[in-house]
């Protein structure tokens, strides 16, 4: 029978047979065997005078065995053995504990300086910081799978992997994620090019896991009023692409929860999903409005009126160079596997959709602002890939100076002829430099009248401001989007990169006059933080939203026709009656839309009436379809605020209108939009008993 018959011996036989542990230094070893033997000698002087016939201990059963069975060689062979065994792995693990320490320290971000990675002695770029590290040389593979896919719910088998990893990586290694301190002055020390900051171990701190303290903050607003034309008879709003509240919203019943109220815009709801309106003919005009008349479903007498509009694509060798900034939220906050982790993988799967002569800037902000990366030619992929891969969460956020540092980023680098701009990955908490919105607006408008835009990605729930991220989207002429899974990063910066990257219309606006001879009142649905006045309409120096290359927008009025019992305000009793005296009794409104091309102040305008011939029938192809899907989500979303316009309207009828109207859906999303309804009937089921 083997000597190491106990388990505990077999485990330390493994210990040693394993190459995670390095050989004995031979010196460290005689020494160990030598101080053993002395403490040994010595114990047994000791016994042997205090004339101990029983004791306890380690050393004690030494004793017996050596001392009392001296004709038992092998057994005392076999102790001595385990003895010096015991500490030669002491000595081996501790010394292997702190080389591993070592190795894993943080990287401190230096304001105004270089911050390229973590670096190990002699330059070399450390791996092991980040919680994603051992699986993302998988990501190309997972990638080109995840290409050949079509639905969403196998893509997200094959991307939601990483993320599981991601999961599994922190369950079983917590060690491996570190934050960082305000690093101390004498501290600070400048790296050549290429290298970051090493802190000094006295400057580290590990701080617990974040936990989200249920801090999400969404602006309240009221859902638009009904108007009388005969009051009220123009309406004029900002188009809005951004599609961060359906995939908010999404998070939530997917958690079995109900959203709160002011987390549903149905404009963003509605946009979330392309729609197949007809091109425009020519280049020369970016898109062409398509308008249809429908009957409401959820109010008998009343009709809705589709308005949809949707860009030109742009084909690969047609996009403009691209010069990219990632801005990095690296704060404490972001110490979660659905935000930091999630945002380098969300890069990472951009830097796919761009070209070769494209270039790429990563500066990130916690206790302060740093550059990790300079700008950098997409073809020098890895280079961009390590300046990711290193990043780790940890310190406060100062988000005024990361945008800062952002834009002189992207102006060190300005082209004319390219696209510039900064992505900002955030779970939206700016809570250290300009917290004041009206300061940071100005100086975000000012730098898009320079040309530098600014997109806005959210992350993570707990800490999320929504509000500030609007308000940065909505004034950098970019849009904001929500990412909650890998599976909506390849939605929104690979499906859709073009139209989140590649303005082909810029200041946007939509006014729509209605007749008051058939049109006794209306009322706008979404759009409710993009109002502008009426004379904002003419004015070039307004801002307003911008469109992308192919993204669709569709908005929708619910209008009550003259007549109809359904009206839900009464005429004042000296309204005039203006009836008689139209002369456009087959209108019910005039359309207008201006927009501007990319790179010029003057705006274009593009109009037409909205006649009785716009009347579709439900049911059918081509716009009837798109119309009565958007229809459908403009219920649900709706349905999610309380129901206040839609009557018995309910969830089980927007499955029901969804599903006669989901038509082609190569990428399951209309699929998936019929599983959140049925999600939304539940919570709302357990949420009322």
């Amino acid at each position: 029978m083997s000597n190491y018959d106990n388990p505990g011996d077999e485990a330390l036989k493994k210990a040693f047979d394993s190459r995670l542990i390095p050989d004995p230094d031979p010196a460290a070893r005689r020494k160990s065997i030598a101080l053993a033997r002395e403490e040994f000698e010595a114990t047994l002087k000791e016994d042997k005078q205090k004339n101990i016939q029983s004791t306890q201990g380690f050393l004690n059963r030494l004793r017996h065995i050596f001392g009392n069975q001296p004709d038992d060689g092998r057994a005392s062979m076999f102790w001595n053995q385990r003895f010096i065994y015991s500490g030669v792995a002491a000595a081996a693990i501790g010394a292997v504990a702190i080389g591993v320490s070592l190795q894993y320290l943080p990287v401190y971000n230096n304001p105004g300086r270089d911050f390229p990675g973590v670096v190990r002695p002699g330059g070399q770029v450390s791996e092991a910081l980040s919680p994603d590290s051992l699986f993302l040389e998988k990501k190309q593979k997972r990638l080109a799978e995840s290409n050949a896919l079509t639905g969403p719910a196998e893509r997200e088998r094959v991307l939601g992997a990483d993320l599981d990893a991601v999961l599994a990586d922190q369950a079983v290694m917590p060690a491996k994620t570190f934050a960082t301190s305000p690093v101390a002055p004498a501290a600070k020390a400048q790296l050549n090019a290429g290298q970051g900051m090493v802190a000094q171990e006295s400057d580290v701190i590990a701080p617990p896991h974040y936990e989200e303290a249920g801090r999400d903050d969404f602006k309240a607003f009221e859902q638009n009023r009904v108007n009388l034309v005969t009051e009220e008879p123009v309406s004029t709003f900002s188009v809005d692409v951004d599609t961060a509240s359906y995939s908010f919203v999404r998070r939530m019943l997917n958690s079995g929860v109900l959203p709160q109220g002011d987390a549903v815009r149905a404009e963003e709801m509605i946009n979330y999903f392309d729609y197949d309106y007809p091109l425009p003919e020519a280049r020369s005009q970016p898109f062409r409005p398509t308008v249809a008349v429908s009957d409401s479903p959820w109010a008998e007498g009343r009709k809705l009126m589709h308005i949809g509009i949707k860009g030109y694509d742009v084909a690969p060798g047609e996009q403009p160079r691209s010069n990219l900034v990632f801005l990095l939220d690296v704060s404490g906050s972001m110490n979660s596997p659905d935000k930091l982790p999630l945002v380098k993988q969300s890069m990472e799967l951009l830097l796919t959709t761009l070209q070769p002569e494209d270039t790429v800037a990563i500066a990130v902000y916690a206790g302060a602002a740093g550059t990790v990366l300079e700008p950098t030619p997409v073809r020098e992929k890895q280079k961009i890939l390590g300046a990711l891969r290193q990043l780790s969460a940890g310190g406060s956020t100062a988000g005024a100076q990361g945008i800062r540092l952002a834009y002189e980023l992207a102006a060190a680098n300005f082209d004319e002829s390219a696209v510039n701009r900064v992505v900002l990955a955030t779970d939206g908490d700016f809570n250290v430099g300009i917290t004041n919105q009206r300061e940071l607006q100005s100086f975000i408008e000012r730098k898009r009248e320079e040309g530098v835009y600014l997109s806005v990605l959210g992350f993570g729930r707990g800490n999320y401001q929504d509000a500030m991220m609007q308000t940065l989207a909505q004034n950098g002429n970019g849009v904001a989007a929500y990412i909650d899974t890998l599976g909506e990063a390849q939605k929104v910066l690979v499906d859709e990169a073009t139209s989140a990257l590649f303005p082909i219309a810029t200041d946007v606006k939509l006014q729509v006059e209605f007749n008051p001879a058939t049109v006794a009142e209306y009322r706008l649905i979404g759009y409710e933080t993009r109002h502008l006045k009426r004379e904002d309409f003419n004015n070039d120096a307004v801002d307003a939203g911008d469109i992308g290359a192919g993204h669709s927008v569709t908005a929708i009025y619910e209008f009550t026709p003259v007549g109809s019992p359904a009206r839900q305000i009464e005429d004042s009793r000296y309204t005039p009656d203006t009836a008689a005296t139209s002369s456009a009794g087959n209108e019910y409104a005039f359309l207008k839309v201006r927009y501007k091309l990319p790179g010029e102040t003057t705006s274009r305008l593009i109009s037409r009436p909205v006649t009785t011939a716009d009347a579709i029938e439900p049911g059918g192809k081509g716009i009837s379809r798109e119309a009565g899907f958007a229809t459908a989500v403009a219920g649900f979303a709706q349905l999610l605020k309380g129901g206040k316009y839609t009557g018995d309207f309910n969830y089980d009828e927007v499955i029901a209108l969804a599903q006669a109207n989901r038509g082609d859906d190569p990428f399951g999303y209309r699929t998936e939009f019929i599983q959140l309804v049925r999600k939304a009937k539940t919570a709302a089921a357990m949420q009322s008993r």
